[in-house]
């Protein structure tokens, strides 16, 4: 189910022990609201637990029990997160087999894992919840709900930024520092603040990658990378032009240039500009530049090249040389 979903969720009955599949570190989280609204317990105060596999393996099951049939001298409910639960041992779960038979236990305990197959193994007395993995359009969705930002400056972030929900918090918080919470975040608020790229307008690298312009785009991520833009983020602007230019290009031939743009999430005062360069380039250009792409994100990923140098060879075969290849 999607984490819209599950915030909503009206389970049939309170369980001791709830098992959680999620990829996202902040989803977990943000889960805690949720397990609170549908523990089935008393009101009162909330004390929330979180150890890994390893810890938890560590509180004697005695101490299990005990916790879950005694109420606190302070009417507290309890709850415990336990990550990377897929590393609990077969005894351990037999206790928590225990747990789950208690009637009126005051302690929830919710097992969370990246992946359902090791849950598969385990009795099915647990109940399962799992949370869709975060695409993109979900992530700006997420923005947008959870920050009230406009569906454009969402995507924005999102193809900038990435997916990240921790980094996207971060993100959004300085900006609403930045912005003083006084207006709207704006385009131009992101480059500064985030792609700090104050010589340059939001656009302007698009614009360089769109025109086959080289030098223009190898000047612009330069100055990106001279203010301290990381290279990878840097790569994911040129990546979301080379998405959008494919996307344009499987619908030159069928729709208007306000259809393409509309379709490629792009500004519809570029409409024109874009259906043009989508014309211009070749599929084959677009293959080879994808792999391109790919080999930047596994280099800056796995070694330390120059990122500066990396991307004037990058983008010199991604547009350069392959005019050259083709007027040939």
């Amino acid at each position: 189910m999607k984490f819209w979903e599950f915030r909503q969720i009206q389970p049939k009955q309170s369980s001791n022990v709830y098992v959680f599949v999620c990829e996202d570190d902040f989803l977990i989280e943000e889960s805690r609201v949720v397990w609170q609204r549908i523990s089935g317990m008393p009101a009162g105060e909330w004390v929330f637990k979180k150890y890994s596999a390893k810890e938890f393996e560590e509180i004697p099951s005695s101490r299990l029990i005990d916790d879950a049939l005694t109420r606190s001298l302070f009417t507290e409910n309890r709850l415990i997160i336990v990550t990377d639960a897929a590393r609990l041992t077969k005894a351990r779960i037999e206790v928590l087999g225990r747990v789950q038979s208690l009637p009126d236990a005051s302690l929830r305990i919710v097992l969370v894992t990246n992946t359902r197959k090791p849950v598969e193994s385990w009795p099915k007395i647990f109940p399962v919840i799992e949370i869709d993995s975060l695409r993109p359009a979900d992530v700006a969705r997420w923005l947008m709900d959870r920050y009230k930002l406009t569906p454009q400056i969402a995507r924005y972030l999102t193809d900038n930024v990435g997916t990240d929900l921790y980094q996207l918090h971060n993100e959004v918080e300085k900006l609403q520092t930045y912005t003083g919470n006084a207006r709207p975040i704006e385009m131009r608020d992101v480059d500064v603040l985030i792609l700090r790229s104050e010589q340059f307008g939001a656009f302007d690298l698009d614009d360089a990658v769109l025109a086959g312009d080289y030098k223009k785009a190898v000047q612009v991520v330069g100055a990106m990378l001279d203010e301290g833009v990381e290279p990878l983020i840097a790569l994911s602007r040129i990546v979301r032009v080379w998405r959008q230019l494919f996307i344009g290009k499987s619908l030159v031939e069928k729709k208007n240039a306000k259809e393409i743009a509309a379709t490629a999430l792009i500004p519809a005062w570029k409409a024109a500009d874009f259906a043009a360069s989508c014309k211009k380039f070749e599929w084959r250009q677009l293959a080879a530049g994808f792999r391109l792409l790919l080999n930047a994100d596994r280099a800056l990923k796995t070694s330390t090249p120059n990122p500066e140098g990396y991307f004037d060879v990058m983008l010199w075969k991604m547009m350069v040389n392959w005019a050259m290849q083709v007027d040939r």
